[in-house]
């Protein structure tokens, strides 16, 4: 099942207008044939992307998934409805559900799954919204707002709350809310520019990671952040 969606959106990456072969596409090709290649290969040069280890790429399938699940269905500010009240109140409706489902479903793939399908459809609602306050909904006790903020920074880079996400994320106490902050800390540090993070943030960012267990995907997130300034 894995291989035909890494094949169907790698086709759909091609074929949609505008689009182009890229490190993207050679990467979900990647995904597809890991199941064959796994045990013959043991890495290949991603053009932008650099070296994909096999094995490695196995034991992460599900975070690809994940990402890529929300990221596809982004469309922009310009898309759908416009903001003003209904776009916030479908905001405000999904972050409800996913309380809901955090509270009434027990720990398990399948919660861990409709989670990831809220934080999908939070990424194209938090974009219907023009003028997004991301600074307030982060700094929420509520946490489904917190994940409506994640997403919408997920889609909509700010550089400039990088700060103060990376001081909510790593305090972050729900560990799938924290697992998308750290990759929204890592597609904010790209737009930002390595060079242009305060040293604060990266050393909080360390203590983070000394804290987290190795081989934990979160660690391994903070791991690829790091390595960005040279570090992990």
């Amino acid at each position: 099942m894995l291989t035909c969606v890494g094949v169907g959106v790698a086709l759909v990456h091609v074929t949609a207008p505008g689009l182009k072969i890229d490190g993207v596409t050679v990467m979900l090709l990647a995904v597809a044939v890991v199941p064959w290649l796994g045990d013959l290969v043991r890495s290949i040069d991603v053009p932008g992307l650099g070296r994909i280890e096999f094995r490695e790429m196995q034991r992460q399938l599900d975070a690809v998934q994940r990402t890529a699940d929300a990221a596809l269905l982004g469309d922009g500010p310009q898309g759908g409805a416009g903001d003003g009240r209904a776009a916030w109140d479908a905001v405000r409706e999904l972050a409800a559900e996913y309380t809901k489902v955090r509270d009434e479903l027990p720990p398990s793939a399948a919660r861990t799954h409709r989670m990831d399908q809220i934080f999908a459809r939070l990424v194209r609602a938090t974009q219907r919204v023009r003028e997004f306050d991301a600074k307030t909904p982060l700094c929420s006790q509520d946490a489904g707002l917190r994940l409506a903020a994640y997403a919408r920074l997920y889609a909509l880079p700010e550089p400039e709350l990088l700060g103060t996400l990376v001081d909510v994320v790593t305090a972050e106490p729900l560990a799938f809310n924290q697992y998308w902050g750290l990759r929204v800390i890592g597609r904010n540090v790209e737009e930002m520019g390595a060079e242009h993070v305060p040293l604060g943030v990266v050393r909080r960012l360390e203590e983070f990671r000394s804290r987290m267990p190795h081989d934990s995907d979160r660690g391994q997130l903070a791991d690829r952040v790091l390595t960005e300034f040279g570090g992990g």
